[in-house]
């Protein structure tokens, strides 16, 4: 898992925020987030300690959603030495599902990688990105894909109606080969949890575990795994990341809502 994957997102970033017919949705909330990243656990890696922050802005622009990520992590390993990872990764996603443009700025020492580009999501059709850097192509994009922000929406639905399991093919722009497959497990339904800010301690949560797998069906581990608490609006907290040879928590740390542009 790269930085840049984090939109848990969406992260979202995963992080990233369709109701279902009869299914009664909150508003999703445009906000501001700080979150504290420490190290969680390694699995028999070089890596003897890792720290860093991310910040996470939504801005509701009335027709879409705007979202802002910032990634600065720094892994230590056993012989002393230390790897900085800074990504800045900003989308915008209509409301009505079907456009979205990304772009990924990631610097990690001196290496810098930058990618970017558009997609296009029809309804009931197979849709399409292109990709303008760091190589020109076009890529399709199965029947049924969704973006960050409507995946989000789709999980908060399925929690409602109760349901346990979730699967989606996603396009967020992290992934060079296009869409990925995602199947989400749902661990907890409508739980009231204790919280500092106050615009979340009434309001229900859910906790769910994400996983991310390439376009090859025969592939049975996830590439990505997350795991994080959602409030009923969309907003994010108790982050797990997995990054292969350790995993990260992440804790909220600063939190405003921010108005709705319409």
């Amino acid at each position: 898992m790269t930085p840049a994957k984090l939109s848990l997102t969406a992260i979202l970033c995963c992080l990233l925020l369709l109701a279902a017919p009869g299914a009664k949705a909150a508003e999703l909330a445009a906000h501001r987030a700080f979150y504290r990243l420490t190290l969680d656990s390694t699995e028999n890696s070089g890596v003897t300690n890792a720290s860093g922050a991310m910040e996470y802005e939504v801005i509701d622009g009335c027709t879409g959603w705007a979202t802002q990520q910032r990634l600065d992590m720094t892994v230590l390993d056993r012989d002393g030495g230390d790897t900085h990872t800074v990504s800045d990764y900003s989308t915008w996603e209509s409301k009505d599902g079907e456009h979205f443009r990304f772009r990924i700025t990631q610097n990690t020492d001196d290496d810098r990688e930058v990618r970017a580009g558009w997609a296009e999501l029809p309804p009931g059709k197979p849709g399409f990105a292109v990709y303008t850097q760091p190589d020109k192509k076009r890529i399709s994009l199965p029947a049924g894909t969704v973006f960050p922000m409507a995946q989000t929406r789709a999980v908060l639905a399925a929690a409602r109606k109760g349901d346990m399991f979730l699967s989606l093919p996603v396009f967020d722009g992290t992934a060079s080969s296009g869409a990925e497959n995602t199947f989400t497990v749902i661990t907890a339904h409508d739980q009231l949890v204790k919280s500092a800010f106050t615009p979340l301690s009434s309001l229900p949560s859910i906790f769910v575990h994400m996983g991310y797998f390439n376009a090859d069906r025969r592939q049975m581990l996830p590439d990505t795994l997350i795991s994080m608490r959602y409030w009923d609006n969309g907003v994010a907290d108790s982050l797990r990341m997995d990054f292969g040879n350790f995993r990260m928590a992440g804790k909220l740390a600063e939190f405003k809502l921010l108005p709705h542009r319409c």
